[in-house]
């Protein structure tokens, strides 16, 4: 045996090893960026969802109306407390193109929980006027997020 039958084993296994290390990595970096992409879904929809459902609670507080002016106050706190947990972690793991709308949609939902639990209620003119600012909010949020996800580029 030469040394030309050695080096040249040498260098197929060089290239063995070299193009099996690049197909490794590709296959981490997809998988990391799959992985990535569940994990922005589950936190976007968990965090829609938990201000929706906050929203909805508001509402049918602004529609009792005669519940008295601390309850009123009490449950409207209630029904947004779970929202801060989420908005913190949303304010780390999402993009910044996303956190600034979604973070305009929170406070919309905290004003609104601040003027229902200070005695607005469902059906007078501002009320109106906080939802169609949420409504706006939300559209926003949204379409970052789409973008985000490039679900657009999907359909």
């Amino acid at each position: 045996m030469g040394w030309t039958t050695v080096a040249g084993t040498l260098v197929g296994a060089v290239i063995a090893l070299g193009s099996a290390l690049l197909i490794e990595r590709r296959r981490d970096r997809r998988e990391l960026a799959r992985d990535w992409r569940s994990s922005r879904k589950d936190l976007y929809s968990t965090y829609l969802s938990t201000l929706a459902r906050a929203r909805s609670e508001l509402w049918a507080v602004a529609r009792d109306v005669d519940l008295p002016a601390e309850e009123r106050s009490r449950a409207a706190r209630a029904a947004f407390a779970g929202c801060y947990d989420l908005r913190y972690q949303f304010e780390v793991f999402a993009p910044r193109s996303v956190v600034e709308p979604a973070l305009l949609y929170f406070r919309r939902v905290r004003d609104l929980r601040d003027s229902v639990g200070a005695g607005l209620r469902h059906g007078v003119p501002e009320y109106d006027l906080r939802a169609e600012q949420i409504a706006d909010a939300l559209h926003r949020v949204r379409d970052a997020m789409r973008s985000d996800m490039g679900t657009d580029a999907m359909a």
